[in-house]
C-alpha cells in the first residue's frame, strides 16, 4: 500500500507541475495580435470568476459524495485495493478541476495580454491542491 501511496503523490506532484506550466503558458505563446479591450477583458474575467468559483466548490462536494461519506458510514474501507481505486478516481477529478481553475486564469493572461491576470486563478487552483493532497486522514476509517 505505501507504494501506491507514493504513486499518489507522485500524481499529485504532477499536477502541481502542470499547474505551474498553465501559469506560464501565456508567455510561451505567441502574443494575440488584438487582446481583448478592458471591458472585454472584465466581462471575461468575471465569467472565468464564476466557472472557478462553481469548479473549486465542485471539488469540496465532490470529494463528499464520492468517497468521503462512504468511509464515514463504513460502506468503503480505503485500504483495500477497490476502496483504494474509488479514492485514486476521485482524487485524480478534484485535482483536474484544479487544473481547469488554472487554466481558465492562463486563458484570461493570455486574452487579456495581461499575464498577472492569471495568478489569482493559479493561487486559488493551487491551494485547492493542497487541500485536496493525498493526506493519510483519507485512508483511515473513523
Amino acid at each position: 500500500m505505501t507504494g501506491s501511496r507514493r504513486t499518489l503523490w507522485l500524481l499529485w506532484a504532477l499536477f502541481l507541475g502542470l499547474l505551474a506550466l498553465s501559469l506560464a503558458l501565456p508567455g510561451m505563446l505567441p502574443s494575440r495580435p488584438h487582446p481583448w479591450h478592458p471591458a472585454q477583458a472584465a466581462v471575461a474575467g468575471f465569467v472565468m470568476a464564476l466557472l472557478s468559483l462553481a469548479a473549486g466548490v465542485g471539488t469540496f462536494s465532490l470529494r463528499e459524495s464520492w468517497t468521503l461519506r462512504e468511509i464515514r458510514a463504513g460502506g468503503l474501507d480505503p485500504r483495500t485495493p477497490a476502496g483504494f481505486a474509488r479514492v485514486r478516481r476521485m482524487l485524480l477529478a478534484l485535482w483536474s478541476l484544479c487544473l481547469v481553475i488554472g487554466l481558465l486564469g492562463s486563458m484570461l493572461a493570455y486574452g487579456a495580454a495581461l499575464p498577472s491576470a492569471a495568478w489569482p486563478y493559479v493561487l486559488a487552483a493551487a491551494a485547492l491542491l493542497v487541500l485536496h493532497s493525498p493526506r493519510d486522514w483519507l485512508f483511515t476509517i473513523p
